[in-house]
């Protein structure tokens, strides 16, 4: 069983239905973080579903933190896109990995992955300081690589609409154009060099642990992203 699965959703309901109809194994509870106000019904039959609308886009990593951070007593959290489709037998090796294995166990890159409490403890939670997305995934693995964390990648069989958010509007990909190099930008200072490029073992090189970040709130202001100009 995946005891928690959350998932991030900024547009597109349809395609969080179509993963959700994917899964083929048994699901604790779901629960969705809507940063866009997308969902206003769910489905009947649906298994334990939490809807959380913050009202504003809270980006990936922050997230991702909110669903480890909503149900802290989780052995594990099944983290998933909700632009995937998965296959059989995909939720299957993950939960058998996580049960046997632990750490940070990637089924579709970061798009599906587990990830469990002793993985928080060593590596701490995400960085929100990437924001709204792209480079927390790369970010998360360097960090539990320094931090001792086993990673492990499974083959997978789903399929994945890349960047669906993305793709569905012109004004988002503006948006990218201008945030996506700004992180870029703190990961190299942050780690000496780009994702499997990294020099540094601590952030910024100023020793301490990887765990630590510390959230700006005027990069969060100026890398805001909203669903219409």
């Amino acid at each position: 069983m995946i005891p928690i699965l959350g998932v991030p959703i900024l547009n597109r309901p349809e395609l969080l239905w179509r993963m959700l109809d994917s899964i083929d194994v048994t699901v604790g509870e779901i629960i969705v973080i809507d940063n866009g106000d997308v969902i206003h019904e769910v489905p009947e039959g649906a298994p334990s579903f939490t809807h959380v609308w913050p009202g504003y886009n809270m980006g990936v990593a922050a997230s991702w933190n909110h669903i480890i951070k909503m149900r802290p007593l989780a052995p594990w959290w099944g983290i998933f896109n909700f632009d995937l489709t998965m296959a059989e037998g995909d939720c299957e090796r993950l939960i058998t990995t996580m049960d046997q294995t632990g750490g940070l166990v990637l089924l579709a890159g970061m798009s599906a992955f587990g990830i469990d409490r002793e993985t928080v403890r060593k590596a701490g939670f995400f960085d929100e300081n990437f924001h709204p997305a792209y480079f927390e995934d790369d970010d998360y693995k360097h960090r539990c690589r320094m931090a001792g964390v086993e990673v492990t990648s499974l083959p997978w069989g789903a399929s994945h609409e890349i960047s669906a958010t993305m793709r569905s509007s012109d004004h988002l990909q503006r948006q990218n154009f201008y945030t996506f190099p700004l992180n870029r930008e703190y990961f190299g200072q942050k780690w000496g060099g780009g994702p499997y490029r990294e020099v540094f073992t601590t952030p910024f090189d100023a020793g301490g642990s990887p765990r630590d970040w510390t959230l700006s709130i005027d990069r969060l202001a100026d890398q805001h992203w909203t669903l219409e100009e």
